[in-house]
């Protein structure tokens, strides 16, 4: 009897749940796949379908439809939900990922014989498929060594495992669209988890997430926060779950890391190392695991490697070094726009000291960490602002002697931007700031419009009720508290804010002020 591949089954869901003909477009675009691979899959899917008297109509031009009586339909998914023979049929890219997580959680050699009959692929496809994962892995300085009748494993440090790994499963290995991904909500999602029984190389690969329990560790991460008096940016605190749960797996399996001692020393007299500590303790309700120093230096390298929202007065040591190289980098800004203001705003400052402490801490330790924030384009407008941040990265570089990555170019060109835009002159003569709370909260909003965009223009604040067309019609920006009419404002530009003047409400402002 024929059978199905999930790929194909994924794709006659969707073509029951419609009653009109769908394009092979918005097939593809549904099931994640090429037009090609769902062109390729109707084959089966008709013959599938034939065998239960069901018949799928094409249409050219217009689409595909399955043309059956709603009786049949209704079979057909009931069998679809049940379906215990189905074949699991990966990408190359999706296969990719698969064995380079393997080869990377295995403590043994691999046999590639072994490993294409498992993945139900020839033996040429996955030595294609090395040498793929082989060029990536390199990049990270780990070797896939070899030797004949003996199998594949991975040289490297326990570090630069777990930090493939963690790239791996966070989603930035260049392996196509990721089967992993992370949210509070859901923990760690492996996108084939349901249909990890039908092979059994991801089904091995299932039982190792399983262990992975990334919603009970989030709400261990408060304890480093309380301890050291400070807040990870949300993203931080998804990673480092991340990166807490991967190191207790491979300890689990008897493998630690290694640092000099030195650095062990020296990092057990920072309060870091005690927020470290602290937290591990919490972790053992989670089950007994025999970490030791080394093992906490990692996670205390990681804690000073991640983003936090504002500084830290308990890492203020650590951090001492950019804080004091901040004004040599606002004095070489101010210069640059000639506005005096720059070389003691507190916005500018406390934005590039809170985003440099951990991206210079991860280059001195040598930690991968994902970019989760979006810089300036690359376009000729912000020229100048690209050309001051290369300008501050080598004053970094000599100073510090940490070279940080050209990446970084973008963020520290935002960060210039938006101090620049901030404190030029503007050409705005009146912004009216509307409050329907109370002066009390107008006030407020006021004095943090203020403090963020000192050069905004004169600001007039008035209730909801003292708004007529006339004041809107007067100003050159109304920035609110509360929705505001079309017809009250017609073509004014309005923004509407919080009372605390959230980060989203400054890019607005920001934004509408470029």
């Amino acid at each position: 009897m024929t059978s199905l591949t999930t790929r194909q089954r994924d794709i006659l869901k969707i073509l029951l749940q419609e009653d009109h003909p769908l394009g092979t477009g918005d097939i593809a675009s549904s099931v994640q796949l090429s037009a090609r691979q769902v062109s390729y899959s109707m084959k089966g899917i008709n013959q599938w379908l034939k065998s239960r008297d069901v018949r799928l109509e094409t249409k050219p031009g217009v689409g595909i439809m399955i043309n059956c009586q709603p009786e049949q339909k209704t079979e057909i998914i009931q069998e679809l939900e049940k379906a215990s023979r189905l074949q699991l049929v990966l990408s190359p890219d999706q296969r990719q990922q698969l064995i380079c997580f393997i080869m990377l959680f295995e403590t043994e050699p691999v046999i590639l014989t072994q490993l294409a009959h498992l993945s139900r692929v020839s033996r040429t496809t996955i030595v294609g498929d090395l040498e793929v994962i082989e060029d990536w892995l390199n990049d990270q300085g780990i070797q896939l060594e070899r030797r004949q009748n003996y199998g594949i494993w991975v040289a490297c440090t326990e570090k630069q495992r777990q930090q493939a790994i963690l790239t791996l499963l966070w989603g930035a290995a260049p392996f196509g669209k990721s089967l992993f991904s992370v949210s509070f909500q859901q923990g760690l999602i492996f996108s084939l988890d349901e249909d990890a029984h039908f092979l059994p190389p991801v089904e091995k690969i299932n039982a190792i997430l399983k262990l992975i329990d990334l919603k009970r560790i989030f709400n261990k991460i408060v304890f480093v926060e309380d301890f050291l008096h400070g807040r990870f940016t949300d993203d931080a605190v998804l990673f480092l779950a991340l990166v807490l749960s991967v190191l207790m797996i491979r300890i689990k399996l008897g493998e630690h890391m290694q640092f000099p001692t030195e650095m062990v020393s020296k990092l057990k007299q920072k309060p870091v190392w005690n927020a470290a500590f602290d937290m591990i303790k919490n972790l053992e309700s989670l089950g007994t695991i025999n970490w030791n120093d080394d093992d906490i230096t990692y996670v205390a390298l990681y804690i000073l490697s991640s983003p936090r929202v504002e500084s830290w007065p308990s890492t203020q040591e650590q951090d001492n070094l950019i804080q004091e190289l901040s004004s040599q980098l606002l004095q070489e800004v101010s210069e640059s726009y000639e506005i005096d203001d720059l070389v003691n705003d507190p916005t500018l400052r406390e934005g590039l000291v809170n985003h440099l402490i951990p991206v210079c801490n991860q280059q001195e330790f040598d930690l991968w960490a994902p970019r989760t924030q979006s810089g300036l384009p690359q376009e000729e407008k912000y020229a100048k602002e690209f050309q001051l941040a290369n300008s501050l990265l080598e004053i970094i570089h000599r100073t510090t002697g940490i070279e940080l990555p050209e990446e970084e170019l973008s963020m520290i060109a935002a960060l210039l931007r938006a101090a620049y835009i901030r404190l030029r002159p503007h050409d705005l003569h009146e912004v009216l700031v509307v409050c329907p709370s109370g002066m009390a909260t107008a006030q407020l909003l006021n004095a943090r419009l203020i403090k963020r965009f000192p050069r905004l223009g004169k600001l007039n604040i008035v209730s909801f009720r003292e708004l007529d067309q006339a004041k809107v019609a007067a100003a050159d920006l109304v920035i609110t508290l509360m929705p505001l009419p079309d017809e009250l404002t017609q073509g004014t530009p309005v923004i509407q804010v919080s009372p605390q003047l959230l980060p989203e409400d400054i890019e607005a402002i920001t934004s509408f002020l470029s």
